[in-house]
């Protein structure tokens, strides 16, 4: 018996968690925390697995909305064995370590008596059941055997994996936030190709289409025309990033554009959890399937400028590159503070390289006309938007059309659809209807268990 239960809240991208029973075997994929929800509302519908074991769990990689309350699920099942890569062990920890402060501040300022979730010393205890596997090597779920599980390069961010599991001569591959193409840093993700029998398929850019004439490399070019002519101004550049993926990304990007004389060399200030996260990226550049093999960020002379002392905001000044976290400019971020003074001044660019919520910050920003007053901080008055603001596109998920490409190229019987809001997900499925006529093509409801045999 393969069965598989959503235990989402809703059909939408938040607390990412599946219960994956092969047998008798109970196997949790993933177990994120919601990034807009507070307290217990940001947590998966644990409560309904908790009446029977778990036998193993799959962290698929490192980002909060997969991995943000694994210590939550770990305390219920403290023997419970999680396989994730290397990279992601890493990561993971530090991410966590780090909610723990956000969920701490939290709850001081809102008055959630619950928070934090979870506390540094669970993260440590946690950790020794945390098993990193390699890729390519299959391993046994379970000690008795019966089912086991091969990872494969999922290409999203560094230590994101694929997962192949195999049961009773069924294959089942899970394919956790996946990028076919190379970016920056990391190459493209490296799936199996053969048939497999059932695809559990993100479908996070299910609603946008892809130009035709997009290129990364072009799309790189526009960026740094645009920082050039602001620069030229006498402005100054913010690119508001998320500390973990998207910040060595765009940093590569920028130093191959320097190199390619497309822009001129200065350095980039970095701060905060950016830091240890590009920390972390260096350790493992020599580890994993990568361009610039074994190029290290934070070694490359004159490439990144750190501030003197912990959150401490650097100072604005013309003509300087802020690469500052958080990428959606979340209150009291450093991104945020600077922005404050940045947007005042006509001759800046914010420049928009990632994901924006559409109530955050950054989506309000974006949205907004010169001259336009724009609320950034809840607690303080809203301030005159007067830079230019632009958009680029330098996501780290798939699109739509090369995640089509490869539920085609293994001819599933079955495919379901997550990780993806409702129109990009009834997109999904009816363009998966028309090409796999074949293949059944399933949209999971929240906590309904399904029978894949």
């Amino acid at each position: 018996m393969i069965r598989f239960q959503s235990l989402t809240r809703n059909i939408e991208i938040g607390a990412n968690c599946y219960l994956l029973s092969l047998g008798d075997k109970r196997i949790l994929i993933d177990s994120g925390m919601h990034p807009k929800a507070e307290s217990k509302d940001a947590l998966p519908q644990f409560d309904r697995i908790l009446n029977e074991p778990l036998d193993a769990a799959i962290l698929s990689h490192a980002h909060l909305d997969h991995s943000g309350s694994l210590p939550v699920i770990q305390r219920h099942y403290p023997e419970m064995p999680v396989f994730m890569s290397e990279a992601t062990d890493a990561l993971a920890q530090a991410l966590l370590h780090n909610s723990v402060n956000v969920m701490t501040s939290k709850g001081e300022e809102l008055g959630i008596n619950e928070y934090p979730l979870f506390t540094h010393r669970e993260i440590h205890k946690v950790n020794r059941q945390w098993h990193p596997r390699r890729n390519g090597k299959k391993f046994e779920l379970h000690e008795t055997g019966g089912a086991s599980c091969t990872f494969y390069d999922a290409g999203h961010v560094m230590g994101a994996v694929g997962s192949l599991f195999e049961f009773s001569g069924k294959k089942i591959m899970y394919t956790g936030d996946v990028h076919f193409e190379d970016q920056s840093i990391l190459k493209g993700a490296d799936f199996p190709r053969e048939k497999i029998d059932v695809l559990i398929l993100e479908c996070t850019r299910g609603g946008t289409a892809l130009d035709p004439e997009y290129s990364r490399w072009s799309e790189a070019e526009r960026l740094a025309l645009s920082m050039e002519e602001c620069l030229e101004g006498k402005g100054s550049v913010m690119i508001p990033l998320f500390a973990m993926g998207r910040t060595q990304e765009t940093i590569m990007m920028l130093y191959e554009l320097q190199r390619a004389k497309k822009l001129r060399n200065s350095s980039f200030l970095i701060g905060g959890l950016s830091i240890k996260m590009t920390k972390i990226y260096d350790k493992f550049s020599k580890r994993i399937r990568r361009n610039h093999q074994g190029l290290n960020l934070m070694r490359v002379k004159g490439l990144l400028s750190t501030p003197r002392s912990r959150g401490e905001l650097p100072k604005l000044e013309q003509g300087n590159v802020y690469t500052l976290s958080s990428g959606m400019m979340a209150e009291k971020t450093m991104s945020n503070r600077l922005a404050q003074q940045f947007i005042a001044n006509p001759r800046n660019l914010v420049a928009c390289v990632g994901y924006a919520d559409p109530d955050s910050p950054m989506a309000r920003l974006i949205e907004s006309e010169r001259g336009e007053e724009v609320l950034l901080d809840s607690k303080k008055e809203p301030v005159k938007r007067q830079c230019s603001v632009q958009s680029f596109d330098f996501s780290g998920h798939a699109s739509r059309e090369s995640l089509i490409e490869y539920a085609e190229s293994v001819h599933p019987k079955k495919v379901i659809l997550v990780h993806g809001d409702k129109e990009a997900i009834e997109w999904m499925k009816q363009r998966l209807n028309q090409r796999l006529p074949e293949t059944e093509v399933i949209i999971p409801d929240p906590g309904k268990e399904i029978d894949l045999e």
